[in-house]
């Protein structure tokens, strides 16, 4: 084939960049295509069109910090699980599944939400950020045959206090007690 742009060479087969954009955020890829060796003219063809667009989809992905093509289908395996399964996983449908696997951009709340349902390590992450700014209460009760005693934790101080109740026996039941006696006041 003649170069479109020069007219005096034959393209050749092999490795061009391409220059893209995404959301307004210029990019460029390499992928296989043809290239005249007289002016440097670069193109594909028709029928690379579908692969130049993840290829773009994923640039954009990697400098924003998204999972790419390959990641989700590589996270979707290794939980064995087909597109229907995975998008059920998820709360969304098959079609969105697919569309991400093929080039289509997920939100990146939806991003959020894959590495968390499908990296153990990104949802620890998560947990240990959310314990730093949400300290979990904690309520301790000690019960010594006797006596209770309560302790919670509230950003980080502890609080005791021992209530001023006991336990009268005469209110219990037996644990092997008649099921027809009354029931104690």
């Amino acid at each position: 084939m003649t170069c479109f742009e020069c007219g005096l060479e034959t393209l050749s087969i092999g490795e061009v960049e391409l220059p893209g954009e995404r959301n307004g955020q210029a990019l460029v890829v390499k992928m296989v295509g043809q290239k005249c060796s007289n002016c440097g003219f670069q193109t594909i063809d028709s029928d690379q069109g579908a692969e130049f667009t993840k290829l773009v989809s994923d640039a954009y992905r990697v400098a924003n910090g998204l999972l790419t093509s390959a990641d989700i289908v590589a996270a979707r395996t290794r939980l064995g699980m087909n597109q229907q399964q995975f998008g059920e996983h998820l709360g969304t449908g098959p079609a969105s599944v697919k569309r991400w696997e093929v080039g289509k951009i997920q939100e990146r709340s939806m991003d959020e939400l894959m590495r968390l349902k499908t990296d153990p390590s990104a949802l620890r992450g998560l947990l240990k950020e959310l314990e730093r700014k949400v300290p979990e209460q904690q309520i301790v009760s000690i019960f010594d045959g006797e006596n209770v005693e309560l302790s919670f934790v509230v950003e980080h101080q502890q609080y005791k206090r021992k209530p001023s109740m006991r336990i009268d026996e005469s209110s219990l039941l037996p644990l092997d007690g008649d099921e027809d006696a009354p029931l104690a006041a």
